[in-house]
């Protein structure tokens, strides 16, 4: 391992260019977010669904479109809303007033960008988190909290096989696994944030792959709990994390392999 002496710091430059090398891969997926949304904004501009002069279509519809939340296109429309660029008439609803079609696709692009690295701010904030609450959980728990998670995860299961939507249930395992790590500002933590943390279980952003994976990564984690091994309770969460966010942030070959299990 090779270093440089500054005076009284050291600088390891492996450090660095680990550092350097997580930079240039957030702005390589910034720019391929940025050109994914605009590829999706021409293409409803061509399809006749977005145009300048053209009321908003649904909240629905473009969250749908993004793959977002609700709130994020109410968040993006409002931003857009302050430039300019769309206009809510009262009773009629929102219109695009953009003085042209190029900036209608880059304020667009910009406005959903931004909700769409709030997502992704999310699951980093998860990856760091939840990991660590389960090996805490997997010390403290008691047998009573492993049989809820149980029940929690019986009842995902459940409205899977009924084509029923599980975000209140995935949110509850979550949110029950914090409690069982007995560290108070967790706890805090989590209860504090659940509403922001729910904009990664958005209806949008739910699938069959997704349900799938959730139940099969909460079972992993409930049997890492059992044997009450720190270690592959942080390893299940972390494996359980990484699954969900490759199939949220559209890996199809993820999401095809959920799909083809029964």
């Amino acid at each position: 391992m090779f270093k440089l002496l500054f005076g009284n710091t050291n600088l390891d430059i492996e450090s660095g260019l680990g550092v350097f090398m997580a930079a240039s891969l957030t702005r390589g997926r910034r720019k391929y977010l940025y050109d994914s949304i605009v590829e999706t904004i021409r293409s409803m501009i061509q399809r006749g669904e977005l145009k300048v002069g053209d009321k908003l279509p649904p909240e629905r519809t473009l969250a749908e479109r993004f793959n977002v939340s609700r709130n994020c296109v109410r968040q993006a429309v409002q931003a857009l809303a302050e430039r300019k660029v769309l206009e809510s008439r009262q009773g009629d609803g929102t219109y695009v007033c953009a003085a042209n079609e190029s900036l209608l696709v880059e304020s667009f692009a910009l406005a959903i960008q931004t909700q769409k690295e709030l997502l992704q701010d999310i699951l980093e904030f998860r990856r760091m988190m939840e990991p660590e609450v389960s090996a805490l959980a997997a010390v403290n728990i008691t047998p009573e909290e492993l049989d809820r998670l149980k029940v929690i995860v019986c009842d995902q299961q459940r409205k899977i096989l009924a084509g029923e939507e599980d975000s209140q249930l995935d949110a509850a395992f979550h949110l029950a696994l914090a409690h069982a790590s007995r560290n108070r500002v967790v706890q805090r933590v989590m209860d504090t944030l659940t509403e922001i943390l729910d904009e990664s279980r958005s209806e949008y952003l739910q699938s069959e792959a997704r349900r799938k994976a959730s139940v099969v990564g909460h079972l992993r984690v409930i049997d890492a709990l059992e044997k009450a091994d720190p270690a592959s309770a942080h390893l299940a969460m972390k494996e359980h994390l990484a699954e969900i966010e490759e199939i949220i942030l559209g890996n199809s070959e993820v999401e095809k392999s959920w799909n083809s299990r029964k």
